[in-house]
């Protein structure tokens, strides 16, 4: 389980599966929304205006989210289409957080991505023609 609260956004989120992809966000109640994975089961959990749930002292004690870029963003600095990444998202080859309709990446894991993509140039499947 991660904890972060965003400042920016004064917004506690509640990881309980980071690597897990949410297939719908879920409103318990007015500012608590819920993702489930296509299972039904909870990813994370998210309080808006956190400051008025939670103490200050409590919510500056966590630490910040690491930074995520929309996709398009994500595509743009890996100089790929926006379908690539969707691609690669729905192949578990690039981990992703579907929120509020936009799949989101985080820095590192675009970047691992990108280091793990085998180099420029693609691999032919045909077999070598013979010489006669």
């Amino acid at each position: 389980m991660h904890w972060t609260y965003d400042p920016a956004v004064d917004a506690l989120t509640i990881l309980f599966a980071p690597r897990e992809r949410a297939k719908q966000t879920e409103e318990l109640r007015p500012g608590m929304l819920m993702d489930t994975d296509a299972k039904g089961r909870p990813i994370s959990l998210e309080f808006l205006d956190a400051s008025t749930r939670f103490r200050q002292v409590a919510l500056k004690s966590l630490p910040l989210p690491e930074s995520m870029l929309p996709l398009i963003d994500a595509a743009k600095r890996a100089g790929l289409a926006p379908a690539t990444l969707r691609q690669q998202i729905r192949n578990r080859r690039l981990t992703a957080t579907k929120w509020r309709n936009e799949w989101w990446v985080t820095e590192s894991d675009l970047e691992a991505y990108l280091a793990s993509r085998a180099p420029q140039g693609r691999r032919s499947h045909r077999k070598p023609r013979r010489e006669r």
